[in-house]
């Protein structure tokens, strides 16, 4: 039977170290909150652990350093926040930089404000505002907001938010990437343009999906959009998806799907449309197309449903 409170009065460092890779979680951070009450002679032991294989150790070890705070620790902690592959261990690392509260770890947490991998960003964030840490300017105030996920401060800054916003568009999240297309295709401009058109390409269907609004928005050519959606990585198509591309962007729904000739289909939508507003002066002619392509739209939905992938 494991007695904590025994250990930690006894002031059994080696115990409450051992029990860091014990079976239950539970016992686990006790014995990590107990090593945090140690204070310094316990500091030593623990940064020794920061290098163990195994990440439950090493998160226990730096929730115990976190609670020591002592400036002995910084070091180490900051080379976790930089180069542990472990996602939850950067994470308690930026955690555990602020609670100990030194200065050095600024510019770490700063970086680490681009960091993949959302939790780590906003674990980044909070340390940093319990460090009074201020941006020195508007592209460090966007990656501020960004790991906070305010995104409606991030839209107010228009332009100095687009390398920011590309920078983080790494996140494996789909959510996240999804609200940077969408953002990006808001703000427009040549760098936010040659995003969007790579979020097309995105291995997410949501994402892509928003990715073609987005890529209207800033002014990608619509005959563009089939054609780099032909080349994207290939996933189990959206039924959906498809039909409203074909509502939409007649021909291109089949692209969406893997169907080589959408493209063909497409460009023969297109040439008619500029027909029709060249011959007759019509101010909307895709209005006009719209109960046609809805009848391919219902066919390319139930075409999908068909497919043996689904």
């Amino acid at each position: 039977m494991v007695n904590i409170d025994d250990l930690k009065k006894s002031h059994d460092i080696r115990g409450l170290i051992r029990l860091l890779d014990h079976g239950n979680s539970d016992i686990q951070w006790h014995a990590a909150d107990a090593l945090g009450n140690m204070g310094e002679p316990a500091c030593d032991p623990l940064l020794r652990l920061l290098d163990f294989p195994k990440v439950n150790v090493r998160l226990g070890a730096i929730d115990a350093l976190g609670e020591i705070k002592s400036p002995r620790s910084v070091d180490n902690l900051i080379r976790k926040l930089k180069d542990d592959t472990d996602d939850e261990v950067r994470w308690a690392a930026s955690i555990a930089l602020g609670q100990i509260g030194d200065p050095r770890a600024i510019p770490a947490l700063e970086e680490a404000l681009k960091d993949d991998d959302r939790y780590v960003r906003y674990g980044a964030i909070k340390s940093l505002e319990m460090l009074n840490w201020t941006p020195s300017d508007e592209t460090s105030r966007a990656y501020a907001l960004i790991a906070l996920q305010d995104w409606p401060a991030v839209r107010k800054l228009r332009s100095a938010a687009v390398r920011p916003l590309i920078d983080i568009n790494k996140d494996p999240n789909p959510v996240t990437r999804t609200k940077i297309v969408e953002i990006l295709g808001e703000i427009g401009g040549p760098d936010a343009k040659k995003a969007c058109e790579r979020a097309l390409l995105d291995r997410d269907p949501g994402v892509r999906w928003k990715a073609v609004f987005a890529c209207k928005r800033c002014g990608v050519d619509t005959d563009r959009i089939p054609v780099i959606l032909a080349d994207r990585p290939r996933t189990i198509p959206s039924a959906f998806g498809a039909a409203v591309l074909n509502l939409f962007f007649f021909g291109s729904g089949y692209s969406y799907i893997g169907k080589w000739w959408g493209i063909l289909v497409f460009l023969c939508y297109v040439g008619v449309i500029i027909i029709i507003q060249l011959n007759w002066d019509v101010l909307f002619p895709y209005m006009y197309t719209y109960p046609f392509t809805a009848v391919f739209a219902v066919q390319t939905y139930y075409m999908v449903k068909r497919m043996p992938d689904m």
